[in-house]
């Protein structure tokens, strides 16, 4: 799939869930799958600035793929980092570069996650848009 298809695929699910409780219930849900984030990142040098809560992120490139890794003490955030690493994770730096990730702009973003919380995440995405 594309990361388009994901991120559409991604929407599909949290429409076809309908109800706030389930999206949020998803939501939680999702952080178990995150990709760990080893000890090693969680300084200072990954912290993302503009998140309300401790929320880190290291991301780059190796043989030509692309690696997104990140945590954050809260599992609503956690849940959404698991879904942009499902978007972006293991993909060329073309694939990356000329991806327009809108997955934030989504309703169900702004219904579960505060205006400090969104800002977080589009520091991520155009974190992540620039490995």
């Amino acid at each position: 799939m594309t990361m388009q298809e994901i991120e559409e695929d991604i929407i599909k699910d949290f429409n076809d869930l309908g109800d706030t409780i389930s999206q949020y219930t998803f939501l939680i849900t999702c952080a178990k799958e995150c990709l760990p984030l080893p000890e090693a990142y969680r300084t200072e040098e990954y912290l993302v600035k503009d998140c309300q809560v401790n929320t880190w992120m290291y991301a780059g490139t190796k043989e030509g793929k692309t690696f997104f890794l990140a945590d954050s003490e809260s599992l609503i955030v956690k849940g959404g980092l698991a879904l942009l690493q499902e978007i972006y994770q293991d993909r060329s730096e073309t694939e990356v570069r000329e991806y327009q990730c809108h997955l934030l702009d989504h309703e169900v973003f702004s219904k579960h996650f505060s205006a400090t919380q969104l800002k977080g995440f589009q520091a991520i995405v155009k974190k992540a848009g620039n490995i």
